[in-house]
This record gives C-alpha cells, sequence and structure tokens, in this order.
C-alpha cells in the first residue's frame, strides 16, 4: 500500500509539474506574439508617421521664396558667415573645432539661405553608421541636425523651415533611418517648428547646456525608398 501511494504521489508531481511547465511555455509563446504584434504595430505607426512627414517635405521643398538663393557650404569663405548666424541666433556657445568639424567632414550638410548675396539662415547637419534598432540587423545611418539659425530679420518667413527640410532629404538620400536633434526645453518656436515637421519628443535631457537650460531630444523617422529633390545640386558621392 506504500508503495502504490508512493508511486500515485510521484505520478501526481509529474502532471503538475508538466501542466506547469505547459502553462509556462504557453505563456511564453503568448508573450512572444504579443511582442511581434506591438513591434509590427510600431514599425507600421513609424513608417505612417515617416510618410506624413516625407509628404510635408516634399511640399515645403517645392515651395518658393522669391529672392532666396538655397547653397551649399563651400569652404571657409562661408564660415565667418555660419559662425556669426549661429553665435547671433543660439545660446549655445560653440568653438570654432566644433564648427569645422562640422563643415569638413559633412559640407553638403551644411547648407545656406542667402539673400542679395548675404547668408540670412544656415542648418549644419551631419549622418553616421549606426546599428539602429529600427531596422533589425541593418546597419544604417542616422541624422543629426547640429545648429539652426535664421536672421533676426527674417524669422517667420518659412526659410529656416524650408532649410530644415532640405537638410533632411539629403540625410534621406544618404540612407538614413532617423534624424535626432535636441533643443530648449523653453524654446517654443524651435519645437513648433520641429514638431510641424513630424519630429516627436523622444527625451528630456536634464541641465544640458552650458547655461543650466534642459533640453528635449527630438526624433524623426525616414521613410527611405523616395528622395525628395531639394532643388539644391546633387550630393558629391
Amino acid at each position: 500500500c506504500l508503495a502504490a501511494t508512493a508511486a500515485q504521489t510521484t505520478m501526481t508531481k509529474q502532471k503538475k509539474k508538466s501542466k506547469q511547465k505547459k502553462k509556462e511555455n504557453n505563456g511564453d509563446a503568448e508573450a512572444l506574439a504579443k511582442q511581434i504584434q506591438q513591434t509590427t504595430l510600431d514599425e507600421t505607426r513609424r513608417r505612417r508617421e515617416a510618410e506624413r512627414s516625407r509628404e510635408l517635405s516634399r511640399e515645403l521643398c517645392a515651395s518658393r521664396h522669391d529672392g532666396v538663393e538655397w547653397c551649399e557650404y563651400e569652404g571657409e569663405v562661408n564660415l565667418p558667415e555660419v559662425m556669426r548666424l549661429v553665435d547671433d541666433d543660439l545660446s549655445e556657445p560653440y568653438s570654432i573645432f566644433t564648427y569645422r568639424y562640422f563643415v569638413k567632414n559633412w559640407p553638403s550638410l551644411c547648407l545656406l539661405a542667402k539673400i542679395e548675396g548675404e547668408t540670412v539662415a544656415c542648418v549644419v547637419s551631419k549622418a553616421e553608421v549606426e546599428n539602429s534598432q529600427l531596422v533589425a540587423g541593418e546597419t544604417c545611418y542616422r541624422g543629426y541636425i547640429a545648429m539652426l539659425a535664421v536672421n533676426n530679420t527674417y524669422r517667420r518667413s518659412g526659410i529656416g523651415t524650408a532649410l530644415v527640410c532640405r537638410s533632411i532629404e539629403r540625410m534621406r538620400a544618404m540612407g538614413c533611418a532617423e534624424v535626432i536633434l535636441e533643443t530648449e526645453t523653453t524654446n517654443t518656436i524651435a519645437l513648433s517648428l520641429y514638431e510641424k515637421l513630424g519630429f516627436a519628443r523622444d527625451e528630456r535631457l536634464f541641465k544640458y547646456y552650458l547655461n543650466g537650460a534642459d533640453a528635449f531630444r527630438l526624433c524623426l523617422p525616414l521613410a527611405r525608398e523616395d528622395f525628395v529633390d531639394d532643388g539644391l545640386p546633387p550630393t558629391p558621392e
């Protein structure tokens, strides 16, 4: 009798363990299915947002500003103009080495707007290879907008927005999967501009700037299949 009872107890324990293991396996399968579903939804949402951004960028790149000449950075002759604009417009001081780091390595992503020969706005960006989770298993580029400055006289004219769009389209053409940037949390004009273009607030960076101000990191996913003509000369290979 004791042997039969022990055998029954062992069988009962084994059945419980089997049921528990089956339950755990089912739970793992359900969790994996939910994760895959969420990843698919996130990717669909990201692509939808990227498509909207691309259409808006297409529209703004096609817009015309009478008397405005869109130019690439041509060399040291343009550096004083870029430095003057940025120093007057942004609160963060930059050394000449910082400027040269960007304009020497990515001159095609330093774009200028000129009116009657005077540089009235500029955008300074870069694009670097980065392992991105947006495209699993691939190495892609990430774009970064470092500086945007517009002469006081020409603010709210759409020139700054048009420059940003041209920079974004160049980064898209280079294969960037996303574009990021930082701006002060109190800079409502810049936040409005970027959010209009589809940028979303990704992170708050406390005391990010030398003046102690906080920043928002903004991110824009890009649809990379198409390239919008930005009206500028082609980027050199």
